[in-house]
């Protein structure tokens, strides 16, 4: 459900969208029928830029825990080393659905104590 008439914040993040070498002063001036300030740029750049980030940090993290898998060893070498982008999506989506890698540790920790018995 979209709405009619976008937020001020949401008409700046679609403008650095299309057009991510602008200046404030570039972006006020474009959008300024609708209100938009400087500060409004501001806040919506370090917005966009706090998502990326996260985005980054969290996909690393993962591939990271994938990569200290404790039991390796039982694993097929080969099927180690080919891991795809649906793969590491899936476990991104599955570590935000839990909470946070310290929780799908957890998870993972009981499910191989179940699988154990």
């Amino acid at each position: 459900m979209t709405r009619e008439n976008p937020s001020k914040s949401q008409r700046v993040q679609d403008y650095l969208r299309a057009n991510p070498q602008a200046r404030n002063r570039d972006v006020v001036e474009a959008l300024s029928e609708y209100g938009v300030t400087a500060a409004d740029v501001s806040n919506a750049k370090a917005h966009l830029k706090k998502k990326f980030t996260r985005r980054r940090s969290r996909a690393a993290a993962v591939v990271a825990a994938v990569a200290a898998a404790p039991n390796a060893e039982t694993l097929d070498d080969v099927a180690m080393n080919q891991i795809s982008m649906t793969e590491l999506d899936a476990a991104i989506e599955y570590v935000q659905i839990v909470g946070g890698i310290a929780r799908a540790q957890q998870l993972l920790a009981i499910i191989q104590q179940i699988q154990q018995l």
